[in-house]
């Protein structure tokens, strides 16, 4: 699935094996999860159309499959590592991490791409016009810090914008935020977050409240079609 170019930061779904094939196989209920925002919008329909119970069913499985929503990919890896989720979406940064971590024992790895679009960074802040313009003051709310696919993509904007070994330059700014809370605190003014790393839809909605000023686009870091989730 090809996703419009008005619609899109790059996201991969990022899926993970938490037993041995053969435990797999003879699982009779399955647990998947998935994020806020459009960006999981495949994995929505999945649920609504049944469509995992219906392809196994054609191969003769019966399968229950439980859905779960969660705020970042930390608490997804957490999850993960519990087992009491089989299958998780979001930020590369988190899937890395995990697959770093559990090579030779779980061995976590990725299934495919979800989707395809930009992550802007929004703030109210009419004195920051670009990464540079950020103070100790300001506070920039993201998923989850030094690991979600923002927090890692504002480190390798500071890094272009202050130069080798700058990379953990804004890092004491950031704070961890699912995606409408921070949205929430964004536009309410009275919170001293100020600044939001997102993904569509929120980062849309902020946009045209009108006020705000888009500080940076994943592509303008990566490249176009350069930014990524996973599950």
């Amino acid at each position: 699935m090809k996703a419009p170019d008005c619609v899109v930061a790059l996201a991969i779904l990022a899926c993970v094996a938490l037993v041995s094939l053969p435990a797999r196989a003879e699982m009779a209920e399955i647990a998947v999860a998935q994020q806020y925002g459009i960006g999981y919008l495949p994995l929505m329909l999945m649920e609504e159309k049944k469509l995992i119970e219906k392809h196994a069913k054609a191969v003769g499985v019966d399968v229950k499959i439980g859905w779960a929503k969660f705020a970042g990919g930390n608490v997804m890896n957490d999850a993960l590592l519990s087992g009491s989720l089989q299958f998780a979406s979001g930020g590369v940064g988190p899937l890395v991490t995990l697959w770093a971590r559990t090579r030779g024992n779980l061995d976590v790895r990725s299934v495919g791409a979800l989707n395809s679009m930009p992550l802007y960074l929004v703030t109210r802040n009419p004195n920051v016009k670009t990464i540079s313009d950020f103070r100790d003051g300001d506070r920039i709310a993201l998923p989850e810090v030094k690991v979600s696919a923002q927090a890692v993509l504002l480190q390798m904007a500071a890094e272009q914008a202050f130069g080798a070994g700058q990379q953990n330059r804004l890092d004491p700014l950031t704070v961890t935020m699912s995606h409408p809370d921070a949205m929430q605190a964004l536009l309410s003014g009275q919170s001293e977050v100020n600044a939001h790393f997102g993904s569509p839809p929120f980062q849309y909605q902020e946009v045209a409240s009108g006020g705000l000023n888009v500080v940076l686009n994943s592509y303008n870091v990566l490249g176009a079609q350069g930014t990524f989730n996973a599950v």
